[in-house]
């Protein structure tokens, strides 16, 4: 295990962070390594090493961040190595929109199920109509804010 100090501290809490978001602990690991290393990009083997991890693991996790497109892989001419960083290209604004197309998604599933309930009192049914309105609401007023957040965005320099 490498020295405790901040960074490796903050390496486990992002990786216990993006564990509740539904990704495993190595992939928030990875992303926390990414986040406070010194360097633009790591290679493979860095990840590895610096994070104690076996290398399917960290195949694993890289193929799942990089298909959610929180990471890039790169390659440098001559050098046979792939390298990882954080997506340049990533834009939360469109990621966040694919989750509330997946979220719609699943509120229209919940409907159906709902339709295809006999008992519409029961405590199953409540759950349902409980989530369908959390959904219907989410679904107008989520597009709403995040036009909010582009406009101030815009005026945002860094």
């Amino acid at each position: 295990m490498p020295p405790f100090n901040e960074r490796s501290s903050f390496i486990e809490e992002t990786g216990l962070t993006f564990e509740k978001l539904g990704l495993t602990r190595m992939a928030g690991r990875i992303l926390g390594y990414l986040m406070v290393s010194d360097k633009d990009m790591v290679c493979f083997d860095e990840l590895t090493q610096v994070l104690q991890a076996s290398k399917s693991s960290i195949s694993t996790n890289l193929k799942t961040l990089m298909q959610i497109e929180y990471i890039k892989p790169h390659s440098l001419p001559g050098d046979r190595k792939t390298y990882y960083m954080l997506s340049p290209e990533m834009d939360w604004v469109d990621n966040m929109m694919t989750r509330v197309s997946v979220l719609i998604s699943l509120n229209q599933l919940m409907k159906k199920g709902l339709e295809l309930r006999v008992n519409q009192n029961d405590n199953p049914s409540r759950w349902l109509k409980s989530s369908v309105n959390f959904f219907d609401w989410i679904k107008e007023e989520y597009p709403r804010f995040l036009r909010r957040y582009n406009k101030q965005e815009s005026k945002t320099n860094y």
